[in-house]
Order: structure tokens, then sequence, then C-alpha cells
């Protein structure tokens, strides 16, 4: 009897083990079963454009942030609420920035595509605790059957350095950069780059452009399309000024000829006084932080315009 008894136990035993294994065993992903819980067969993706900002000495940037309220299989969820909310990496509500003009829950109903968005603003540097690079998260969530909630966090990550307003560059380009000059007045896209050192861009500042040299007969020079010779543009989301040059006909072209043009974009620095502990170590700020390029256009001289 006792070798009998052994024999059920170690059947229990082996029974019991395969349970354990199988209730802790997670399938692969699959299509989910049309009678199960909605939020299986419900996905909210949340997106940011751009993810990266800079807190700024004196200009805030913006981020536009995106949710889409889609079924598993593809079909849009319109008309529904979506709640936006800034948190910090623990979780809690981050007085950081904020979202459409408002420190609180901002809610939005999707539109016929499934999608809803708002607009972060960030800080500038002043109100900053620690001048340093951190990640704050922008929290979206939709209430569905029941208790049931379906949420997504998206990071934006913010530049913190008040000294990052240093680190810039700026990059000038035509397009195209050598014209035909007929008995129509060619163009060119003029464009000014502005970022930071890392790369993000330097959103909503003006960048100055001028015609500085001209080596043609006097008054073919050209213009920009607001019909003078130093005007501006300020920069886009992407950090980019454009505006459009205008150049001679060939009637007012003696021969082949060039155009100079400059490219100035403002900066705040020398503006304001050094950050506390901050050494310039002797160099001029002036010097330094006044950046501009200067880029020429070639103007060919179409045959047969006299």
């Amino acid at each position: 009897m006792k070798h009998k008894k052994y024999t059920i136990l170690a059947i229990g035993l082996v029974i019991l083990m395969a349970s354990a294994s199988s209730s802790c065993k997670r399938d692969t992903m699959g299509v989910p079963d049309p009678t199960g819980p909605s939020t299986l067969a419900t996905i909210i993706k949340l997106g940011a454009s751009p993810n990266v900002i800079a807190a700024g000495l004196e200009a805030r940037q913006q981020a536009v942030i995106t949710a889409h309220l889609y079924k598993f299989d593809g079909q849009a969820q319109g008309g529904k609420t979506i709640h936006f909310e800034v948190r910090d990496a623990a979780g809690f509500k981050a007085n950081v920035g904020n979202l459409d003009n408002s420190m609180t829950v901002v809610s939005k109903v999707t539109d016929g595509s499934g999608r809803a968005s708002v607009t972060y603003t960030g800080p500038i540097a002043s109100e900053l605790d620690v001048f340093d690079n951190f990640t704050l998260y922008v929290y979206a969530w939709v209430g569905w059957q029941g208790k049931e909630e379906i949420s997504e966090l998206c990071p934006i990550h913010i530049v913190g350095d008040v000294l990052a307003d240093l680190e810039i560059e700026f990059e000038l380009q035509a397009f195209p950069n050598v014209l035909w000059c007929a008995d129509t007045p060619p163009t060119s896209k003029i464009r000014g780059t502005y970022t930071y050192g890392n790369g993000v861009p330097v959103v909503g500042r003006k960048v100055f452009f001028e015609i500085t040299g001209f080596n043609g007969p006097p008054g073919a020079e050209g213009e920009f399309a607001d019909g003078t010779r130093k005007t501006f543009a300020v920069t886009d989301a992407q950090g980019v000024a454009e505006l459009l040059y205008i150049g001679p006909t060939g009637n007012m072209l003696t021969g082949d000829a060039a155009v100079w043009i400059q490219g100035q974009p403002e900066t705040d620095w020398i503006h304001i006084q050094l950050p506390p502990g901050y050494d310039p170590d002797g160099i001029d700020p002036e010097d330094k932080y006044y950046i501009h390029k200067t880029m020429g256009l070639r103007l060919i001289k179409a045959p047969g315009t006299n």
C-alpha cells in the first residue's frame, strides 16, 4: 500500500506543476477574441513633434502631442474624449510648461480619423530649479467600458542647460545658387537654418537677410520678394527662416555677374548678464555670439538679352 500511496502523490505533484507552468505562460500577441475585454481590441498611440525642445533664455519652444485611438483592426475611434496631463518620471503631475495654456488636465475629442492633439509649451531657463537636461511625460487616457481605462505615455526631452543658447549654429543656403537671367526675373529661395549645437531647432527667432554686394551694373542687384534689399523672416518649428530673392532680367546685365547675400540670426545672449558662476574665460560674447554667414549667387546673362 505504501508504494501505491507514493505513486498517487507523485502523479498529483506532476499535475500541480503542469498547472502552475500553464498559468504563468504568456502567449505571443494575436488577434484578440471579439468576446474578450475591449481594452484588448482598442489601442491608443501617442507621439510628440518635436520630442526634444530647449529651455532657452527668453524664447519658449513648443511640441505638438497627437493621440491616435483605433481598434486592433485599424478602425478609427472618432468622437471619444481623450484626457492629457504633464507628468514627471515618477508619474506625478508636473508643473513645468503647460498644455494649451492650461496647467490642469486638458480634454480633447477625437476627430473622424481617431486623432486629437494638444500643444505643449515648454519652460524658459529661469523657471527651472537646476540647469540640466531632463525628461517630462505627457500622459493621455480615455475612459472605456465600466472602469476600464486605456492610456499611454509620451516623453518630451527638455534641454535645460541655461548655456544652451551659447551653442548655436547657423547655415545659409540658396536654392538654386546659379540663376539664368533671361526675359523673366529669376528667383531663388534663400534659407537660413538656426539650431542649437545639439541639433534642436531655434524656433520663433528673426533671421535678417541683406544684399551686401554686387559686381554688376548699379541697380541690377535684384531684391527680396517684399521689394527691399534688407529684410527678415522668422524661424519655424524646424528652425528654418525662408524668403525669396528675385534677380535681374538679362537686359539689366552687361554680362555674367554675382550677388552676395548675408544672413544673421538674432541672439539674446549679449543682451543679458552672464549666468551666476559662468566664466567667459576672456571671450568677448559680442564677438562670439553675433553670428552671420554670407553666400554668393551667380547670375548668368542669357544670350540675346540686350
